[in-house]
């Protein structure tokens, strides 16, 4: 019975763990938009990140 508990659990943090990382994603990309409207990006940011992104 313990093994089931302790399966369960695993099973339990796996699945908070699998839907978190896409919220954290999403608050982050809003984020950004936010800060791209309102200027707060420099060029040489987005430079890097589109030269990271090319390869």
């Amino acid at each position: 019975m313990n093994n089931l508990a302790q399966t369960r659990a695993k099973v339990e943090s796996a699945i908070s763990a699998h839907s978190l990382l896409p919220a954290m994603l999403a608050v982050n990309t809003l984020a950004l938009f936010a800060l791209e409207r309102l200027g707060g990006v420099p060029d040489w940011i987005k430079t890097a990140a589109a030269l990271f992104l090319a390869f």
